[in-house]
């Protein structure tokens, strides 16, 4: 997913994946009454006499995949992820498919036989690792028993996730130069690069990485092969880390045993630990709802300059309240954690707590709380949307947990694994640790895992079970989401199974199971997709709505942009945190979708009914909403039917106001009419702002989802930008020191960089950042007295569009409004809020429906 597709190769991909589904569903009696080691012999013994047939294919290939799991269980190492994905490319019984099958045998014939006697990989050096930052990896590795003959070679695999910046052999003067040094007594070698394809490559298509090649002799027992990633000695300033901490950053070498240049074997693996890199800033976390006078915990968080724990030499911090001092909370060296407990407010009303360092380098607003005098509903926060190095990504599943837990402060949380690359081994340390991992009253841990269908065969589900029997649907037993629906109510009570829906391999929308399937997710690190939310219930499905990260670095609830955006967090109301508290409220669908990982608290009744419920027919309601932002509030609309039937405006500027002008970047993500498609993808944004008669007093970056999000005034009339979009906002609140009535502001863009949709498209982040040129590929001027009263919206091609307008610097956080229609609403209609902040950031909060739902 970090790789930009091309277009070609994508639609293969759809047409590949729309056949599989179906291929796969065939079960043949053979798979069921031969045990597995008499279904390896009659496929190693037919495999090269027996013709491919569409009646063989699903027997033999659910037997390689069995015998994978057997190899894993067994303690051999291979890249199982890579067997699976194997048959989706290729599910139709044709030559190609022939030659893979052929291939895997020999693979895994020659790892049951040689398995332990492939070499050993280590890591050497004792250099510290941060991330984002330069630094030199020296690997040995040692081979076996096996040898490695002439013409054939090793290859070095960095995980998919980890694969930008990549190593190269082709520059030793640039970052990332990877160099061999060989120690043997029979082997001459060359270092080359050579395509790698899978996840230490990348799933998308096979990409050039470091190999060895033997031009004689052959490498033999006890020969080393020194790999120095990041080797200085020739003028390279290092080996670029990723810019995320991590406790599993692997690499691995395959090598072509077999010499017969087509089966490439893994011989061995290594990972090692990246730390984050120094302290740059620090974030607060309260509960969102308190009683009065109930003693609370506040926690905080110490960040480098990517959102990563950070390394710390520890320090302390005043905590207080409206000036007022609440305590002192300390973090040790070493630590970027700790909390201040027992914290008390004795009135109603909504807060936000001050911390700041002793030494006047950090300080922060927690995110608010809202106390009550009674509180009958608690809001929790959790991630139910993240994957682990079992997969394609890295990670391993306790610290996916401890994540969550300790350094995100989630309140409940899943593990959800693609069910395509999970082998028997990865399902049973998810079930243990999701088990582990749940604590009443602390923290709540679901067992879970992703149904993943290209989204012409129903697209990507993640399926949760309140209680873990052990029972499990994928992808293999039900190719469509009606037969997932049926084969889940055949295992489990549908009171135990939930169902949610994601939209950067759309769900289909013309399935639903009205039991099972009761919230869809609009927003992770993919981007914001509303309108998938609107699909679902403009078909009468009720659903609620909420968000997640999709993280694949092993950073729940709290990652950095990958893609496009940062995670979204799922909010649930619940009267209790444990499971039956969390499932109940998720089964109700009380809950809303945030951007950002932000926690902004929100009250929504209509009448009498929260959110989630439905009212009475046939009167006309009041709708009544009190919102805490993590920011001014820009606006909050009343969604009916899909439409904005009402906004309440909070950014308007009053005479009396600080000047300011707010200008966002925004390119959507709904595709045009029906049909289930891949959301657009995303586009970077490049340019200047310029100012002319008045002058910039300071400026603020809003809705900064990566690092390379950027915004710099460079003088007191212009700003130059850099930032990317899908389905989200992105600008800049500039704060004015002069602004005459004939102020004007000229936006000028100079570079716009798109990506293809489907899946991981957006256009990944790069790591340089270079000043733009001021050559307009699209500009617009507006005068400050323009948008003094009413938002401009310019659109520069029917895709960008940038939104200007004066705005009120000084908004209010707090807020609360009450709406009555002017005529009843009929049966089935929907009202939601979608409440956006002065930053670009939102939350969308889950319908109140009118009228009980009748039974189909």
């Amino acid at each position: 997913m970090m790789r930009t597709l091309n277009t070609k190769v994508y639609l293969v991909f759809l047409i590949v994946l729309c056949v599989c589904g179906l291929t796969w569903y065939a079960t043949t009696q053979s798979a069921q009454t031969l045990s597995l080691e008499q279904r390896i012999a009659k496929l190693k013994a037919e495999v090269n006499t027996v013709p491919l047939s569409a009646q063989n294919y699903p027997d033999r290939a659910q037997t390689l995949r069995d015998w994978g799991n057997m190899l894993t269980d067994r303690g051999h190492f291979l890249t199982q992820q890579d067997l699976q994905l194997s048959f989706i490319r290729l599910p139709d019984a044709n030559a190609q498919a022939e030659d893979v099958m052929k291939q895997w045998v020999r693979t895994l014939s020659f790892i049951e036989q040689n398995g332990g006697r492939m070499g050993t990989l280590v890591r050497t050096d004792r250099n510290q690792l941060q991330a984002g930052q330069l630094a030199t990896i020296v690997l040995e590795y040692t081979v076996g028993a096996v040898e490695i003959p002439k013409g054939t070679g090793i290859r070095l695999g960095v995980n998919m996730f980890n694969i930008r910046p990549r190593p190269q052999t082709s520059d030793p003067a640039s970052e990332n130069f990877a160099s061999f040094k060989v120690i043997s007594s029979t082997a001459q070698t060359e270092a080359t690069s050579a395509p790698v394809y899978g996840i230490f490559g990348s799933i998308f298509g096979p990409i050039p990485l470091p190999a060895l090649r033997v031009t004689s002799g052959a490498l033999k027992q006890g020969d080393k092969v020194i790999i120095t990633l990041g080797d200085t000695s020739r003028g390279s300033p290092g080996y670029r880390l990723q810019a995320r901490d991590t406790d599993d950053f692997p690499f691995l070498i395959a090598a072509d045993f077999t010499g017969d240049g087509n089966t490439l074997i893994p011989a061995a693996k290594v990972s090692m630990t990246v730390a984050g890199d120094a302290a740059a800033l620090i974030n607060a976390i309260v509960p969102s709802v308190v009683a009065v006078n109930e003693p609370f915990s506040v926690r905080l968080r110490v960040e480098d300059q990517y959102w990563n724990p950070a390394k710390f030499d520890g320090g302390r911090f005043k905590v207080s309240l409206n000036g007022k001092p609440l305590g002192e909370i300390s973090v040790a060296a070493g630590k970027y954690t700790a909390q201040l407990d027992g914290v008390k407010i004795p009135l109603e009303g909504g807060y936000k707590i001050d911390v700041a360092s002793i030494d006047g380098r950090f300080a922060c607003k927690s995110n608010p709380v809202l106390v009550e005098r009674n509180p009958q509903q608690r809001i929790y926060w959790g991630e139910l949307h993240g994957h682990s190095g079992w997969e394609e990504g890295v990670g391993t599943v306790p610290r996916y947990y401890e994540f969550a837990r300790d350094v995100a402060y989630l309140d409940f949380a899943s593990l959800t694994g693609h069910d395509l690359f999970l082998s028997k081994k990865g399902w049973d340390e998810i079930r243990s640790e999701t088990e582990k991992a749940n604590r009443s009253g602390q923290f709540v841990a679901y067992m879970g895992y992703e149904w993943t269908q290209q989204f012409i065969n129903g697209g990507h589900h993640n399926v949760f079970f309140k209680t873990d029997k052990g029972n499990y649907v994928t992808r293999w037993e039900a190719p469509k989401p009606n037969l997932l629906y049926e084969k889940l109510r055949a295992i489990d009570a549908t009171d135990n199974v939930l169902i949610i829906p994601h939209a950067h391999e759309p769900g289909d929308w013309n399935y639903n199971d009205s039991e099972m399937e009761r919230l869809v997710e609009i927003f992770s690190m993919h981007g914001s997709f509303e309108y998938f939310g609107q699909r679902y219930l403009r078909r009468g499905y009720r659903m609620g709505f909420v968000a997640a990260s999709d993280d694949h670095t092993g950073h729940p609830g709290y990652s950095p942009a990958m893609i496009s955006t940062r995670n979204g967090l799922a909010a649930i109301y619940s009267d209790k945190l444990d499971r039956d508290g969390i499932w109940r409220g998720m089964k109700q669908r009380a809950s809303y979708a945030t951007s950002n990982a932000l926690r902004p608290v929100v009250r929504m009744s209509v009448d009498d009914k929260r959110v989630g419920e439905a009212v009475s027919t046939g009167v006309i309601p009041t709708l009544k909403a009190r919102v805490l932002g993590t920011a001014a509030i820009d606006h909050i609309d009343v969604i009916h039917n899909g439409q904005v039937e009402y906004r309440r405006d909070y950014l308007t500027p009053r005479s009396s106001d600080p000047t300011a002008v707010q200008v966002m970047f925004f390119t959507p993500t709904e595709t045009q009419g029906d049909t289930v498609a891949s959301p657009k993808g995303g586009w970077g944004w490049e340019g200047w702002i310029e100012v002319t008669g008045g002058k910039i007093a300071s400026i603020e970056p809003l809705n900064v989802d990566h690092y390379t999000d950027q915004f710099h005034r460079v003088d007191d009339q212009h700003i130059w930008f850099s930032c990317r979009t899908r389905g989200d906002f992105d600008g800049v609140l500039i704060r004015l020191a002069q602004s005459p009535a004939d102020t004007q502001v000229r936006v000028i863009v100079s570079n716009l960089v798109g990506a293809a949709g489907g899946t991981g498209a957006s256009g990944n982040p790069t790591w340089a950042v270079s000043i733009p040129n001021r050559k307009p590929l699209h500009e617009m001027t507006f005068k400050l007295s323009d948008v003094a009263q009413k938002q401009g919206e310019y659109k520069l091609t029917p895709t960008h569009t940038v939104f200007a307008r004066k705005a009120r610097a000084n908004a209010e956080w707090d807020v609360s409004f009450s709406y009555r229609p002017t005529k009843a609403p009929a049966q089935d209609d929907y009202y939601y809020l979608r409440v956006v902040q002065i930053d670009g950031e939102a939350a969308w909060v889950s319908p109140v429906w009118i009228g009980e739902q009748k039974k189909k």
